[in-house]
């Protein structure tokens, strides 16, 4: 019943052929946080920080341990060996068997930072099931956020957004105004801009009305040609609509 709640996670790995070891985690009981989680930042390779805004102001209570619930069984399911570090407000997951990626979840007041990034640079990784990995998380996260709207009485009226933070605020002035900081990483400093796919990221706060660019972007948001039935079966419904041509 705990585990159907999301109030505990099942880890599962295959030891033998013959034994599985499981493990099972309590996030709404961690409370050690290092600081280090949160300066992880994705290299080029990998795709920008995405990030789950939402737009009452403040992560709903509860919603975080049971999306990290589900992403610790999903990443079990995907056949990953090395267990999660867990942590107060953030996490850091294996997906693959290889662990060819980590997945950083980071709950601040009013949003979740997703970083994902690869741990192999050969060329043998970065082919087209590795590079799509990033769109697959994206999708998965949605459709649970999605289906958590329906199962918890008190997230029925969740919104959100999917964000970036804005490349051009501090271009602006070469440091963020209120802590006299190029590097400012303070939650409330932090301007996020609204991602649409079809859509030019421009900042309402900048005079300029160039579209800003950020590398990695695109990432979240390609699913390679051959992949789309897989990926379709796996998530259990049509992709046709994410597919960006190469």
């Amino acid at each position: 019943m705990m585990e159907l709640y999301g109030l505990i996670a099942k880890f599962s790995f295959v030891l033998s052929a013959r034994e599985e070891e499981q493990r099972y985690f309590v996030p709404a009981q961690l409370r050690s946080s290092p600081s280090g989680l949160c300066e992880i930042k994705p290299s080029k390779c990998d795709p920008c920080p995405l990030y789950l805004h939402f737009l009452d102001g403040f992560v709903p209570h509860g919603l975080f341990p049971q999306l990290l619930s589900r992403c610790i069984r999903w990443c079990s399911e995907r056949g990953s060996t090395q267990a999660p570090n867990l942590y107060h407000n953030g996490a850091r997951l294996f997906i693959g068997k290889q662990t060819i990626h980590n997945l950083i979840l980071i709950c601040k007041k009013r949003f979740i930072k997703i970083i994902l990034k690869q741990r192999s640079s050969s060329s043998a990784v970065l082919s087209a099931a590795a590079a799509s990995i990033a769109c697959e998380v994206r999708i998965f996260l949605e459709d649970n956020l999605r289906s958590l709207t329906l199962e918890v009485s008190w997230l029925r009226n969740l919104r959100y957004e999917l964000c970036v933070a804005c490349a051009s605020c501090f271009k602006l002035s070469g440091e963020c105004a209120k802590h006299r900081s190029a590097s400012c990483a303070h939650e409330d400093c932090l301007h996020l801009l609204q991602v649409n796919p079809e859509e030019h990221l421009i900042c309402p706060k900048s005079f300029c009305d160039e579209a800003i660019e950020v590398p990695g972007l695109e990432k979240w948001f390609k699913v390679y040609k051959t992949e789309v039935q897989t990926l379709s079966e796996f998530l259990n419904y049509p992709c046709e609509r994410f597919v960006v041509s190469i």
